[in-house]
């Protein structure tokens, strides 16, 4: 269940629990987090909980949606076109990022937002490579996937002092020589 109402309490108390949620996820795993520790970190009742969201899980995917929806809102052209809005917008949100993606306290979120990566180039790859097959497609959208994922979390881990657009920059450049090959053949 996504909320949807547009009264200002109901706005309120959502980014209430949103940020309660969030800020339990930077100190615990999400196995340990429960709907009690939630409300009463957000001052709210359980039944006011329940009323916005079915359970932690609705209010964890909630909770993501702005973050996660970076991806397929930047670079609509070359396939890895939002490599570098990705890299900024982590690097803007970095104190979340670090224990979220990093760490794995997004509990099921981070296989959605990796997921959510894949999907994106392999949509992408379907509008600027129709040549290639669907399972061509498939491996190399997995493959990019898989190595934007594995340069973000060095650059959370390893790359404090470079610059976002400097991690970006050099992933684009290892990969868009061969991209170019495979995809123009």
């Amino acid at each position: 269940m996504c909320p949807t109402s547009v009264d200002p309490r109901a706005i309120r108390t959502r980014y209430r629990l949103r940020g309660a949620l969030l800020d339990l996820l930077r100190t615990r795993s999400w196995d340990e987090v429960t709907v009690s520790e939630v409300v009463a970190h957000a001052r709210c009742s359980r039944s006011t909980f329940y009323l916005h969201y079915e359970d932690l899980d609705a209010l964890l995917a909630d909770a993501f949606l702005g973050a996660a929806e970076v991806v397929p809102a930047t670079g609509e052209g070359h396939c890895l076109g939002f490599v570098p809005g990705l890299f900024d917008h982590l690097a803007q949100h970095r104190v979340l990022a670090e224990p979220y993606l990093l760490l794995g306290r997004g509990g099921p979120m981070v296989a959605a937002f990796r997921q959510q990566i894949d999907t994106h180039i392999r949509g992408r790859l379907e509008v600027t490579a129709p040549n290639l097959t669907e399972p061509h497609r498939e491996e190399l959208a997995a493959a990019l996937g898989g190595a934007v994922w594995a340069a973000l979390m060095w650059w959370l881990e390893h790359g404090r002092d470079v610059p976002p657009a400097d991690a970006a920059a050099t992933l684009l450049a290892l990969l868009s020589p061969g991209l170019g090959r495979l995809t123009h053949d």
